[in-house]
Protein backbone atom coordinates (compact mmCIF):
# COMPACT_ATOMS: atom_id res chain seq x y z
CA UNK A 1 0.00 0.00 0.00
CA UNK A 2 2.99 2.83 0.85
CA UNK A 3 4.50 1.29 -2.15
CA UNK A 4 0.94 2.17 -4.04
CA UNK A 5 0.97 5.55 -2.96
CA UNK A 6 4.42 6.57 -3.44
CA UNK A 7 4.07 5.45 -6.79
CA UNK A 8 0.88 7.90 -7.05
CA UNK A 9 3.18 10.95 -5.53
CA UNK A 10 5.69 10.11 -7.58
CA UNK A 11 3.81 10.29 -10.88
CA UNK A 12 1.94 13.41 -10.37
CA UNK A 13 4.86 15.25 -9.48
CA UNK A 14 6.37 14.41 -12.80
CA UNK A 15 3.13 14.95 -14.53
CA UNK A 16 2.99 18.46 -12.70
CA UNK A 17 7.16 19.04 -14.29
CA UNK A 18 6.10 18.10 -17.47
CA UNK A 19 3.00 20.08 -17.77
CA UNK A 20 3.73 23.36 -16.02
CA UNK A 21 7.25 23.76 -15.87
CA UNK A 22 8.67 21.85 -19.59
CA UNK A 23 8.63 24.95 -21.17
CA UNK A 24 9.93 27.00 -19.52
CA UNK A 25 12.84 25.22 -18.97
CA UNK A 26 13.12 24.80 -22.76
CA UNK A 27 12.66 28.46 -23.16
CA UNK A 28 15.61 28.99 -21.01
CA UNK A 29 17.81 26.43 -22.71
CA UNK A 30 17.06 28.25 -26.06
CA UNK A 31 17.97 31.14 -24.60
CA UNK A 32 21.51 29.99 -22.81
CA UNK A 33 21.87 28.18 -26.24
CA UNK A 34 21.88 31.28 -28.69
CA UNK A 35 23.82 33.56 -26.09
CA UNK A 36 26.44 30.57 -26.03
CA UNK A 37 26.58 30.78 -29.85
CA UNK A 38 27.00 34.51 -29.38
CA UNK A 39 30.12 33.82 -27.10
CA UNK A 40 27.90 36.27 -24.79
CA UNK A 41 27.65 33.75 -21.89
CA UNK A 42 30.06 33.82 -19.08
CA UNK A 43 29.59 29.40 -18.71
CA UNK A 44 31.85 27.49 -19.79
CA UNK A 45 30.02 24.36 -20.34
CA UNK A 46 26.16 23.21 -20.35
CA UNK A 47 24.66 23.30 -17.51
CA UNK A 48 21.19 21.59 -16.02
CA UNK A 49 18.16 23.21 -15.44
CA UNK A 50 16.41 21.00 -14.38
CA UNK A 51 18.10 20.69 -10.79
CA UNK A 52 18.89 24.26 -11.19
CA UNK A 53 14.98 25.02 -11.25
CA UNK A 54 14.35 22.46 -8.40
CA UNK A 55 16.97 24.31 -5.59
CA UNK A 56 15.93 27.63 -6.34
CA UNK A 57 12.36 26.50 -5.93
CA UNK A 58 12.94 24.36 -2.62
CA UNK A 59 15.24 27.85 -1.08
CA UNK A 60 12.38 30.81 -1.93
CA UNK A 61 9.72 27.88 -0.17
CA UNK A 62 7.95 28.98 2.77
CA UNK A 63 9.56 25.92 4.53
CA UNK A 64 13.16 27.21 3.79
CA UNK A 65 12.92 31.18 3.20
CA UNK A 66 13.80 32.71 6.13
CA UNK A 67 16.37 30.18 7.08
CA UNK A 68 17.95 30.32 3.65
CA UNK A 69 18.17 34.01 4.27
CA UNK A 70 20.12 33.81 7.32
CA UNK A 71 22.43 31.29 5.57
CA UNK A 72 22.66 33.32 2.23
CA UNK A 73 23.74 36.23 4.39
CA UNK A 74 26.33 34.38 6.24
CA UNK A 75 27.61 32.86 3.09
CA UNK A 76 27.67 35.76 0.89
CA UNK A 77 30.28 36.98 2.99
CA UNK A 78 32.69 34.28 2.05
CA UNK A 79 32.35 35.31 -1.88
CA UNK A 80 30.24 32.58 -3.07
CA UNK A 81 28.10 33.16 -5.85
CA UNK A 82 24.41 32.67 -5.25
CA UNK A 83 23.93 28.89 -7.27
CA UNK A 84 26.89 27.59 -5.09
CA UNK A 85 25.49 28.81 -1.85
CA UNK A 86 22.19 27.07 -2.43
CA UNK A 87 23.65 23.69 -3.06
CA UNK A 88 26.20 24.27 0.25
CA UNK A 89 22.25 25.43 2.08
CA UNK A 90 20.66 22.48 0.57
CA UNK A 91 23.32 19.73 1.16
CA UNK A 92 24.58 20.72 4.64
CA UNK A 93 21.81 22.09 5.90
CA UNK A 94 19.23 19.80 4.63
CA UNK A 95 20.67 16.58 3.45
CA UNK A 96 23.29 15.79 6.36
CA UNK A 97 20.74 16.21 8.83
CA UNK A 98 18.28 13.66 6.53
CA UNK A 99 21.30 10.81 6.39
CA UNK A 100 21.85 11.31 10.05
CA UNK A 101 18.41 10.51 11.31
CA UNK A 102 18.20 7.79 8.62
CA UNK A 103 22.07 6.40 10.53
CA UNK A 104 20.33 6.93 13.84
CA UNK A 105 17.36 5.35 13.17
CA UNK A 106 19.30 2.36 11.77
CA UNK A 107 21.52 2.42 14.71
CA UNK A 108 19.94 3.26 17.85
CA UNK A 109 16.22 3.53 17.00
CA UNK A 110 14.19 6.58 17.25
CA UNK A 111 15.52 8.53 20.38
CA UNK A 112 19.07 7.66 18.46
CA UNK A 113 17.52 9.60 15.08
CA UNK A 114 16.11 12.35 17.32
CA UNK A 115 19.27 13.29 19.09
CA UNK A 116 21.52 12.91 16.15
CA UNK A 117 18.97 15.47 13.92
CA UNK A 118 18.67 17.81 16.25
CA UNK A 119 22.75 17.98 16.82
CA UNK A 120 23.15 18.08 12.73
CA UNK A 121 20.49 20.64 12.63
CA UNK A 122 21.25 23.38 14.88
CA UNK A 123 25.55 22.00 14.49
CA UNK A 124 25.16 22.98 10.75
CA UNK A 125 23.53 26.47 11.10
CA UNK A 126 25.96 27.28 13.46
CA UNK A 127 28.72 26.05 11.22
CA UNK A 128 27.41 28.32 8.29
CA UNK A 129 26.86 31.60 11.04
CA UNK A 130 30.33 30.50 12.42
CA UNK A 131 31.78 30.24 8.59
CA UNK A 132 30.25 33.76 8.19
CA UNK A 133 31.85 35.58 10.87
CA UNK A 134 35.12 34.07 10.44
CA UNK A 135 34.97 35.58 6.97
CA UNK A 136 34.04 39.44 8.26
CA UNK A 137 37.05 39.05 10.60
CA UNK A 138 39.38 38.11 8.14
CA UNK A 139 38.16 40.46 5.41
CA UNK A 140 38.46 43.32 8.35
CA UNK A 141 41.94 42.42 9.01
CA UNK A 142 43.10 42.16 5.09
CA UNK A 143 40.54 45.67 4.56
CA UNK A 144 43.68 46.85 6.89
CA UNK A 145 46.19 46.02 4.48
CA UNK A 146 43.96 47.34 1.74
CA UNK A 147 43.91 50.79 3.09
CA UNK A 148 47.50 51.03 3.43
CA UNK A 149 47.83 50.07 -0.04
CA UNK A 150 45.34 52.22 -1.39
CA UNK A 151 46.79 55.07 0.76
CA UNK A 152 50.39 54.80 -1.08
CA UNK A 153 48.77 54.43 -4.36
CA UNK A 154 46.96 57.66 -3.91
CA UNK A 155 49.85 59.46 -2.44
CA UNK A 156 51.64 58.10 -5.66
CA UNK A 157 48.70 60.13 -8.21
CA UNK A 158 46.80 57.41 -8.95
CA UNK A 159 42.76 57.71 -9.06
CA UNK A 160 40.53 55.83 -6.56
CA UNK A 161 39.48 53.49 -9.03
CA UNK A 162 42.78 53.06 -10.50
CA UNK A 163 44.09 51.94 -6.76
CA UNK A 164 41.15 49.67 -7.05
CA UNK A 165 42.12 48.01 -10.34
CA UNK A 166 45.83 47.85 -9.45
CA UNK A 167 45.11 46.46 -6.01
CA UNK A 168 42.95 43.67 -7.69
CA UNK A 169 45.26 42.94 -10.05
CA UNK A 170 48.66 43.10 -7.79
CA UNK A 171 47.94 42.39 -4.25
CA UNK A 172 45.34 39.51 -4.41
CA UNK A 173 47.51 37.01 -3.03
CA UNK A 174 47.98 39.62 -0.04
CA UNK A 175 43.76 39.88 0.14
CA UNK A 176 42.28 36.60 -1.16
CA UNK A 177 38.82 37.44 1.10
CA UNK A 178 38.58 40.82 -0.20
CA UNK A 179 39.43 40.12 -4.04
CA UNK A 180 35.80 39.12 -5.02
CA UNK A 181 34.70 42.82 -3.13
CA UNK A 182 37.21 44.74 -5.37
CA UNK A 183 36.61 42.72 -8.72
CA UNK A 184 32.50 43.72 -8.09
CA UNK A 185 33.47 47.42 -7.71
CA UNK A 186 35.60 46.96 -10.78
CA UNK A 187 32.88 45.63 -12.66
CA UNK A 188 30.56 48.14 -11.57
CA UNK A 189 32.84 50.78 -12.59
CA UNK A 190 33.26 49.32 -16.08
CA UNK A 191 29.74 49.19 -16.47
CA UNK A 192 29.19 52.93 -16.01
CA UNK A 193 27.48 52.75 -12.40
CA UNK A 194 28.47 55.83 -10.14
CA UNK A 195 31.50 55.51 -8.12
CA UNK A 196 29.62 56.33 -4.97
CA UNK A 197 27.15 53.65 -5.82
CA UNK A 198 30.26 51.48 -6.18
CA UNK A 199 31.08 52.25 -2.94
CA UNK A 200 28.43 51.46 -1.54
CA UNK A 201 27.60 47.82 -2.53
CA UNK A 202 31.37 46.90 -1.49
CA UNK A 203 30.50 48.64 2.40
CA UNK A 204 27.43 47.98 2.54
CA UNK A 205 26.47 46.83 6.44
CA UNK A 206 28.95 46.69 9.34
CA UNK A 207 30.05 43.41 9.40
CA UNK A 208 33.69 45.15 7.97
CA UNK A 209 34.07 47.63 9.92
CA UNK A 210 37.47 48.98 8.42
CA UNK A 211 35.92 48.74 4.72
CA UNK A 212 32.85 50.36 5.82
CA UNK A 213 35.13 53.16 7.28
CA UNK A 214 37.13 53.50 3.97
CA UNK A 215 34.05 53.38 1.83
CA UNK A 216 32.50 55.90 3.55
CA UNK A 217 36.13 58.40 3.58
CA UNK A 218 36.14 57.63 -0.23
CA UNK A 219 32.82 58.75 -0.62
CA UNK A 220 33.14 62.34 1.24
CA UNK A 221 36.52 62.80 -0.66
CA UNK A 222 34.73 62.59 -4.04
CA UNK A 223 32.00 64.79 -2.67
CA UNK A 224 33.81 67.50 -1.24
CA UNK A 225 37.47 66.72 -2.79
CA UNK A 226 40.59 67.87 -0.86
CA UNK A 227 43.68 65.54 0.45
CA UNK A 228 42.25 61.46 2.31
CA UNK A 229 45.55 60.18 2.90
CA UNK A 230 45.78 61.43 6.77
CA UNK A 231 41.95 59.88 7.26
CA UNK A 232 42.69 56.57 6.09
CA UNK A 233 45.77 56.91 8.07
CA UNK A 234 44.20 57.33 10.78
CA UNK A 235 41.64 54.92 9.87
CA UNK A 236 44.47 52.21 10.02
CA UNK A 237 45.78 53.47 13.85
CA UNK A 238 42.08 53.20 15.08
CA UNK A 239 41.69 49.38 13.02
CA UNK A 240 45.06 48.75 14.89
CA UNK A 241 44.32 49.55 18.15
CA UNK A 242 40.84 47.58 18.27
CA UNK A 243 42.73 44.34 16.94
CA UNK A 244 45.50 44.82 19.99
CA UNK A 245 42.64 45.49 22.38
CA UNK A 246 40.97 42.38 21.27
CA UNK A 247 44.09 40.06 20.91
CA UNK A 248 45.00 41.43 24.70
CA UNK A 249 41.34 40.31 25.24
CA UNK A 250 41.82 36.70 24.30
CA UNK A 251 45.26 36.53 25.93
CA UNK A 252 43.66 37.23 28.95
CA UNK A 253 40.90 34.94 28.42
CA UNK A 254 43.23 31.76 27.71
CA UNK A 255 45.09 32.88 31.12
CA UNK A 256 41.73 32.35 32.56
CA UNK A 257 41.28 28.93 30.98
CA UNK A 258 44.39 28.00 31.54
CA UNK A 259 44.51 28.53 35.18
CA UNK A 260 41.12 26.53 35.21
CA UNK A 261 42.31 23.57 33.51
CA UNK A 262 45.66 23.60 35.82
CA UNK A 263 43.65 23.40 39.12
CA UNK A 264 41.10 20.24 37.46
CA UNK A 265 44.67 18.62 36.44
CA UNK A 266 47.37 19.48 38.15
CA UNK A 267 46.52 20.04 41.27
CA UNK A 268 45.57 16.39 41.80
CA UNK A 269 48.88 15.08 41.17
CA UNK A 270 50.40 17.83 43.15
CA UNK A 271 48.66 16.69 46.37
CA UNK A 272 49.41 12.45 45.24
CA UNK A 273 53.34 13.94 44.67
CA UNK A 274 53.39 15.94 47.98
CA UNK A 275 51.19 14.10 50.16
CA UNK A 276 51.25 10.44 49.17
CA UNK A 277 54.42 9.67 51.27
CA UNK A 278 52.51 10.90 54.18
CA UNK A 279 49.32 9.38 53.65
CA UNK A 280 51.47 5.83 53.40
CA UNK A 281 53.00 6.30 56.43
CA UNK A 282 49.80 7.25 58.32
CA UNK A 283 47.93 4.01 57.05
CA UNK A 284 51.41 2.35 58.00
CA UNK A 285 51.04 3.49 61.51
CA UNK A 286 47.70 2.61 61.51
CA UNK A 287 48.12 -1.06 60.58
CA UNK A 288 50.78 -1.48 63.56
Amino acid sequence: MVSFFLAILCAAAACWLAVFQAGRWQRRRLVLARLRQRGLSWEDGPRNDVPEGLVSRLTTSPLMQSDYKEAFDALRLTGREAERIQTIYLLVCWSLPLMLVVLGAMVAGFFGAMFLGAISFIGSRRYIRGMGRKACYQQNLEAIDFAQMLSMLLEAGLTVERGFRVAALQARPLIPGLAYRLDRFNRLMESGADRSAALDDIGEGKDIPVLHGLTRLLKQSGALGGAITESIQQLIDEALDVEKSQIKEKVNKVGAKMTVVMMIFMMPALFIIVGGPAGINIVEALAR
